[in-house]
């Protein structure tokens, strides 16, 4: 390590060149232990954060396991204007459809849905899509145009969504019927959704 003064001229004047300063050795060392303590310090936290940060990801893409991810309420408008209140389908499973209408994999799943709904809505289970940030005229048109036989509910400035911790679409998200969500991007929807039947039914 270099440590530099200015040195002064006979003069008393300031001269450019530079010369180098007596550097105390076990000063200097000293000062290198407390640096590489700190940047090992720094770097255990960084890997904290970020494993934690990737557990939660890892979480949040798939099937939640935790007993207590109970879902945030909202109140959307329908398309007719009527208020729908998730906590008003306690008591029942429900599933959530967040998409737009120029989502392409919201569009491409829509014959798989019209499937579930078709197996599943008698037996009890609310399906509701919910469209983000798109004017009503233009929804009821993708609505009427794609046949869609559940709900489609409008969140017209996306802020309600956001507050359900949706970032992008499409988001699917199944809610039990205590208001936990046991899946959120489900990748095994179809077997919880057998189980939630199943469980009702013994």
């Amino acid at each position: 390590m270099m440590l530099f003064r200015r040195k002064i001229s006979d003069t008393g004047g300031t001269a450019p060149a530079f010369t180098q300063a007596p550097v105390n050795d076990d000063r200097d060392m000293r000062r290198k232990k407390r640096y590489g303590l700190a940047c090992l310090i720094l770097a255990s936290v960084m890997i904290t954060i970020h494993a934690a940060s990737v557990s939660s990801a890892q979480t949040a893409a798939g099937d939640v396991k935790a007993d207590d991810v109970y879902a945030t309420d909202f109140v959307f408008k329908d398309l007719s204007g009527k208020d729908v209140k998730l906590s008003e389908f306690k008591g029942r499973p429900v599933f959530l459809i967040f998409m737009t209408t120029w989502c392409r994999d919201c569009f491409a799943s829509i014959s798989s849905l019209k499937a579930i709904y078709k197996k599943y809505h008698e037996k009890g289970l609310v399906m509701l899509s919910i469209n983000i940030q798109e004017p009503q005229a233009k929804v009821a048109a993708y609505v009427q145009k794609n046949g869609l036989p559940y709900p489609m509910l409008l969140d017209p400035d996306g802020s309600a969504s956001r507050r359900f911790g949706v970032g992008g679409v499409p988001v699917k998200a199944l809610i039990d019927r205590k208001g936990r969500i046991i899946c959120w991007n489900c990748r095994s929807l179809e077997e919880l959704l057998e189980n939630q039947f199943e469980m009702r039914a013994k």
